[in-house]
Formats: structure tokens, sequence, C-alpha cells
């Protein structure tokens, strides 16, 4: 006996202990992921290299992805495909650092002769080109690195034969990179031979003006566009007599001979009177705006929807109340907000927002002809000096930003983040600033030299202020709390607000435990206390077997046969939460009007007398679902729902009156009339006394339906619809259908606990109330559920767990909709579901991978504090039941 006690204490201790370690691990795992989200980004330089190109002479200059190689583009039309020698190489060109890395030209190309490059337009993350030329023309094409992996024998021969080439031997370590033919090979750290090399396209000049071309931008085309119909490529320019022109060419691809045939055209922007002479010129990502912006901040948005009649659509002023210049106005990755920079170095984001989306009047006063603003929603720190270079990452919202002061910042545009800042070396202006495209690398031109740095910038991306407070993102009228993980194009904006994650799993928690916990408790307290031993034993088993039934049939069903049936009964449905609880009340004060020996007879079958109310009650809401939806919601809920502007908010106000009003009586009952109804007919024959009970409970319940009626007509009198809030547009699986599903599901849980912790009462205390006079529910009200509250509140937070981290139910019939709306009728995604949905989908180390693992760290949280709370009041109620 000895040996089982001191075998089942260690067996005890040492799962307790284990426990208690696992849950510790766990966090640890959590916290070790989530930690590296908010480490800062670090910059290191790698090398520092003469310009190849003289002073005025660059157009353009352009890394590949790899960080290998690059393009240079001068004035007199020379393109230059070159490598990036490493520091560990001697310098073997003209530019080039004793001892340091240089640049070494791999292939020369001549792409204009004749006449000299004025102007380039190229956007960010993609290939396209288009050059202005001083005779007037424009020319559009592509500057695409084209890649390939090589047999390593076609290397070897190649090296072999070429006499005085660079040894292949070169080519020995991960990352080493050689000049192959035409382009730049460098061997992987799978030891493979990857070759790159700049493929030029360029199509025939369009004559545009008779003088030079002093400005361009254009309209990236899609990488993915379809081959079939007509294609359009879209520039504009600003000419040297400073001419606004717009041009469209039109390219159409024979299905039979498969030639392209191009014709362009031309046209005239308005004249805007504020606009002086333009110093930046661009079109929007989605090609309907042309924006014009000089160097006093003055700026011109034309709308290009219809190129036969263009209009102004509006005037902004970048900088008000400011003597500052523009220095700089260029796109950021996706071609919606656009940056600005000016000579005091502030730095801002500008996108366009509807007007008609706003809620406020912040922005009545602007004059707009088609109904949108552009809306500076970005604010940056400011700089040390003028900007004087911008550049723009080809994969995320980050940008850099030189100033004249020879120090460059990492800003991201979405979180406004600050990501690092830049010294470079020689403290001149800087003149040049590129964002490596896999944003692993940055270069930076200042004096003469440019600097290559080693760039890891963290998650610029999540701050914790984009994860739990509102981000202004494009194309929205305001700042938002959004989640949106996955998007078709890298331009998209992704979104990692956590609130409507957990405004989700408090919704979803709320209205279960709303539906399941006051059932849970009362048939625990019915069966502890009221039933017989044989309806207790049945009963008992009957609900504890509803926990083995698995959540994802539960969730089946509730998707495909719970969610289908309430929709087309929703008015019914409505009226049951009332009208069922009213029908088992009415019975319950029915049974009192039975003479005393009948019902004294029938005590033990008196569930089964109120088997037919509750029936009775489900049919008489089913009949009054017609009825109700024809006097409250104009006939169709649904229509009701989504249309505030027609009939009332009666209909709405009263789901929520009318339980406050049955409290409000309840209470008024309790303390008020009730007393003083007891001391004038407690004297009076039962019959009489349960005849004048009866009586009181219909006037009670009509007046519970007159003063809700009243609260809310008087509500909607002052104009407060609750449409849009606690109820809206109807969603076949929303809140209700999980919160009565769920509310099944935890049923089990909360009934068990609560009814072992009600049986432990000791019966002297029941004795003792019952020999006092007191009536059975009496004594079940003020001596046994008092002494078993610390049971029953552990009961609730065992339950309130066991929602907070339903996955399946939630997921298969909530809709799946990451939204912050309190609405009933609308669905909801919580953290546990949004877990188990993208964790397979989320690429290992990335921004959204690690966002879900603090998304499982945030519910940790959660559940420990309620949990611990929990247990405090839980010991309070405890102490006080030991003094009882």
């Amino acid at each position: 006996m000895r040996f089982s006690d001191v075998l089942s204490e260690g067996v005890i201790t040492v799962g307790g202990i284990g426990t208690i370690v696992a849950v510790c691990l766990v966090a640890l795992v959590l916290v070790m992921e989530v930690i590296p989200l908010f480490r800062g980004a670090t910059v290191d330089l790698l090398s520092e290299r003469d310009v190849p190109w003289q002073a005025g002479q660059i157009v353009h200059f352009e890394l590949n992805e790899y960080q290998t190689m690059g393009w240079l583009l001068t004035r007199d039309g020379t393109l230059q495909t070159i490598r990036l020698t490493p520091p560990s190489e001697e310098g073997k060109t003209t530019g080039s650092l004793a001892g340091g890395a240089s640049f070494e030209v791999v292939q020369e190309t001549k792409l204009a002769s004749g006449t000299e490059i004025t102007s380039i337009s190229t956007s960010t993350g993609k290939p396209d080109i288009v050059l202005g030329f001083a005779d007037g023309s424009v020319r559009t094409g592509e500057l695409r690195f084209e890649t390939t992996f090589i047999d390593p024998i076609e290397i070897k021969d190649w090296f072999t034969e070429q006499a005085g080439g660079i040894s292949s031997a070169k080519l020995k370590s991960p990352g080493d990179t050689a000049i192959f033919k035409d382009g730049v090979v460098q061997l992987t750290s799978q030891g493979q031979y990857r070759f790159q090399k700049l493929v030029p396209t360029l199509d025939d000049p369009i004559e545009v003006s008779d003088t030079p071309i002093a400005l361009v931008d254009h309209l990236p085309q899609e990488s993915n566009a379809s081959g079939l119909g007509a294609k359009e490529k879209v520039f504009v320019v600003l000419t040297g007599d400073k001419q606004l022109k717009l041009g469209v060419v039109t390219e159409k691809k024979s299905l039979l001979s498969g030639k392209v045939k191009r014709s362009s055209q031309v046209y005239d922007l308005p004249v805007a009177d504020r606009l002086k002479e333009p110093a930046f010129v661009l079109i929007a990502g989605l090609g309907n705006n042309v924006l014009a912006a000089d160097a006093d901040g003055h700026l011109a948005r034309f709308s290009i929807r219809d190129y036969d009649d263009i209009q102004l659509a509006e005037e902004v002023d970048l900088l008000p109340d400011s003597e500052a210049k523009l220095t700089k106005c260029d796109w950021i990755l996706g071609r919606e907000t656009l940056f600005c920079g000016d000579s005091e170095g502030n730095c801002s984001g500008w996108f366009q927002i509807r007007l008609e989306d706003r809620q406020d009047d912040t922005f009545a006063d602007r004059e707009s002809s088609d109904g949108f603003a552009l809306v500076k929603t970005h604010q940056f720190p400011a700089g040390p000096a003028a900007v004087t270079s911008f550049g723009a990452s080809s994969r995320s919202r980050m940008f850099l930003v030189g100033y004249e002061s020879g120090t460059c910042s990492l800003f991201h545009m979405t979180t406004e983040k600050h990501v690092a800042d830049i010294e470079v070396p020689g403290d001149e202006p800087v003149q040049l600033a590129r964002i490596a495209p896999r944003d692993d690398g940055l270069l930076l031109e200042s004096g003469g030299k440019i600097a290559h740095y080693a760039l890891s910038p963290g998650f610029p991306d999540i701050t914790l202020t984009a994860l739990f407070f509102p981000v202004w993102y494009e194309g929205y009228a305001e700042p938002l709390n959004m989640w949106q993980s996955s998007s078709s194009k890298i331009e998209d904006e992704l979104k990692f607000s956590l609130f409507p994650l957990i405004s989700g799993t408090f919704k979803a928690t709320f209205y279960s435990m709303l539906f399941g916990a006051p059932l849970a408790l009362l048939a625990a307290i019915y069966t502890s206390e009221f039933a017989t031993r044989r309806t207790r034993t049945v009963v008992k088993p009957a609900v504890e077997m509803m926990a083995s039934l698995p959540s994802v049939v539960l969730g089946f069903v509730a998707a495909l046969v719970f969610a289908p049936i309430v929709e087309q009964i929703i008015p019914a449905c409505l009226a049951s939460v009332f009208v069922v609880p009213f029908m088992v009340l009415l019975g319950g004060f029915l049974w009192q009007l039975l003479p005393h020996r009948l019902s004294l007879r029938i005590q033990p079958y008196r569930l089964l007398f109120l088997l037919p109310m509750l029936l009775a009650g489900i049919y008489f809401a089913y009949l009054l679902g017609p009825l109700v939806e024809s006097w409250l919601f104009l006939g169709d809920i649904k229509y009701w729902l989504v249309h505030p502007e027609e009939g009332t908010g009666l209909g709405g106000w009263l789901l929520i009156l009318l339980p406050a009003s049955a409290l409000a009586m309840l209470a008024f009952d309790g303390y008020g009339l009730g007393g003083y109804w007891r001391s004038r007919v407690a004297r009076l024959p039962r019959s009489l006394f349960s005849l004048i009970g009866f009586v009181k409970f219909l006037v009670l319940v009509l007046a519970t339906l007159l003063l809700a009626i009243a609260v809310g007509s008087l509500f909607d009198f002052v104009g407060w619809d609750p449409r849009g809030s606690y109820i809206g547009e109807y969603d076949q699986r929303n809140s209700m259908i999980v919160g009565f599903v769920m509310g099944f599901a935890v049923i089990p849980i909360i009934y068990t606990i609560a009814d072992d912790a009600l049986s432990t009462v000791p019966a002297h205390l029941r004795s003792a109330s019952l020999g006092c006079g007191a009536t059975p529910w009496q004594t079940t009200l003020r001596i046994v559920i008092p002494t078993a509250m610390s049971g029953l509140f552990s009961a609730l937070m065992i339950g309130l767990g066991r929602v907070t981290g339903e996955t399946m139910i939630v997921l298969m019939a909530g809709g799946n909709t990451p939204i912050e709306d309190w609405n009933l009728f609308n669905g909801f995604r919580t953290l546990s579901t949004n877990i188990a949905i993208e964790l397979p989908e989320a690429v290992q180390g990335s921004s959204h991978y690690r966002v879900l693992f603090l998304s499982a760290l945030v519910l940790f949280l959660l559940t420990f504090l309620i949990n611990t709370v929990a247990e405090v009041v839980r010991l309070y109620f405890r102490r006080r039941a030991v003094q009882l």
C-alpha cells in the first residue's frame, strides 16, 4: 500500500512537472520564432569603386538580381554590360581601385546613333524601358537579363579556346563569377553554372515633337499579358517647348503570319493654370492618370481614361505651407504610391483615394472632377539635408533616400518604418541610390565613387503599430486593420494586422458562450438539484456523450446542413430565441396551476410535461417567422439588412433590447415587486397564489415587450440604426451558426464539471436550508450555487478555453473572413483558424511565417492571461465557500 502511494505520488509529480516544462518549451519555441521580426537591419560595406562613367554622361544604371553584373546606358546611346569584379580580384579597367573591386565591361552595344538620349523611363521590377531623344522621338523596348544554366564541359571548352582568357579555375568556389561569351557565368552553391546575359530589344522610333524630349515616363507592360488581341504601350513626355503629350502605341499580331503591326497616336494634355514648368511627369500604375509636378510642389493630375477627352482632374500642392523645393518625385513598387522628397529633407507618400468612401469631411474641400483625390498618407522623419536621390525596391515597399549631406536612409512606405541609416564615404551628395532586386544589397554613388553594401533588412513590413493599429493601405480611403497575407502580384501590399483575428477570436468566444454557457449551467443545476436519480443517470451520460462528437463533424454538419436551412428561416430562428424560453417558462407556471395532489403524483415526470411546451415553442416560432419578417423587416430580412435607408431599425434593436428588458424586469421583480407581492399573497390558497403568479408573469412579459419596443422606437427616432453594427449583411456561414454549433460542442464540458461541482456541496448545507423552511429553488440559488461557485467558474473557464482554441468548427462554419465587426450575421476568422489555414503554405522564415507564430504566441498569452485571472477568481470563491 505504501509502495502504491509513493508510486502514485511520483507519477503525478513527474506528470505535473513535465506538463509545465512542455508548456514552457512551447512558449520558448514561439518566442524564438517571433524575436527576428523585431530585430533591426544590418548594412555592411562590401567595396568601394570608381564610377565607370564621366560626369554628366550617364543616363541610367541597373543591377541584376544576383549583384554580379549590370547595365549602363550613356547619353550617346552606348549600352554597356558590365561585371562587378569582387574585391579579391585586381582591377583591370580604367575605373578600378588598387587592390579593390571594379567594373569590367562584358559587352558594348550601340542602341542609338545620330542623336542623343535626353531622358529615360524605367519601371521598378520590370525590364521595359522608354527612351526620349534629342530629335523629339521616343523608342520603347526592353533590357532583360536572360538566365540559363551551362554544361560544365561547355564552360571548360570555351575557356580553353580563349587565348589569354580567364581560367576556369576562377570558378572554384560558390559565388565566383567570370565573363563567358557575351555574359557572366557564376558557380552556384548547388554546383551549377548559372549564365546571365543582357538581351536588349528596341522598337522603331515614334515621332512625338520637333524639340528634344525633356522628360518621359511610361506604363509598364504586364509580363503575363495575353498574346491575343491588341496591346497598348502608353507613355507621357515633356517636350523641349514645355508641352505635355501622351503617346499610345498599339500592337496587333496576326494569327496567320505572326507579324506585328504597330501604330501610334499622340495626344496633347490640357494646360494646368497653377503648374509652372514641370520637373516630373509620371503615369499611374492603373493607366488612368498622368501626374505632372513642378519644382514648387504644384501637381496636376490628368484623367486619361478617355484619350479623346483628357481632362484636368485636380491640382494638388505637394509642399503646402513650405518654402522648400521638390527635388524628387517617383513611384515605389506598384506605381500607386508616389514618393515626394524636398530640399529640406522631408519625405512623404501620396496615393489616390475615392472621396465618397471617407467617413468624415477631412477632404470635403478638395476639388476633383472624377471623385478621386491624391492625398498624403505617409510622412517620414526629416533628413539632414536636401533629398538628392531615390531608389525603390523591386520586391517590397522599401525605398532608399540619398541626401546632399552624403547620408542615406532606408524606409518602408506602408509601415513608415525607419529601417536603417547609411553613411557614404566622402560626405559628398548622394547622386545615385539603388536597392538590389532581391533587397540584399545597396549601391550608392557619391563623390565619383560607388559604394556597394550588403543589406539584411530584417522584416520592415512588420511593426507593432502595423500589427495592432490601423494602417493606411493603398486604395483605401482611411487607415484600416486588415489581414491579407497573399496576392496574385508581387506589387500588391500584404497586410498583417492581427486585430481582425483577435476580434474574430473574441467574437467566436462571445457568441458561443452566450449560447452554450447558460444551457450547460442550467442543465447541471437541474440534474444535480431537481432531477430524480433515475433521470440523472440517463441525462448525464447522454450529455457527456455529446463531447465524443469530432469537431470536424460538427463543422461539416453546420456548414452543409444547418447553414442552408437557417438561411431560409432566419426570422423564425430569431423568433425562437425569445419564443422558446417563453414557452418553457409558461409551462413552469402552468405546472403550478395543476392541483396539488396531481402535481405531487406526476412529480417524477415533470420534465416530460415541459417537452410539449418546448416543441410548441419551436412550432410557434416557425409560424411567427413570416409575421415578424413582414412586420419588422420589410418582408425580406436580407434586403432590410443591406438597405439601412429603408424601413426602421426597430427589429434590430429588439434583438438586443428584449434580453436587456427581460433582465431589467427580472431585477425589478426580485428586488422591488417580488418582496411587496409575496408579503400580501403568501397566505392565499395555493391555487389562487399560482393563478396570481401566472398573471404576474404574463404582465411582466408584456411589460418587457413594451419596454423594448419603446426604447427601440426612441433610438430609431433619434436616428440610431443598428444596421452596420452588431447586425448587418447576412452571410450564410456566420456567427449565429458558429455560436450554436460551438455552443453545442462546449456544453458537455461545462455541464460535466459544473454538475460535479454542485454534487460535491455537502448535503448538510442543503438539509439545514430546507429545515429552515427554504424551498428547493431558494436552497439552490442561495446555498448550493455560492458554495460551488469556484467549481462553476472553473467549468466556464475550461469551456472558454475550449472555444478560444477551436479550429475546425470555425473554419468550416465561420465564413473564414478576417474582418473586425461584431455583426451577428457575418463571418470571422480566429487566430487558431488562421494558423491552421495559412501555416502549411507560408514560406519558412518569411514575414508571413513568423507572423503566424506571433499569432500563436498571442493566442497563448490570451489563454494564459484568462486562465490566470480565472484562477484568482476561483480561489476567491473558494475562500468564500469555506466561510460558509
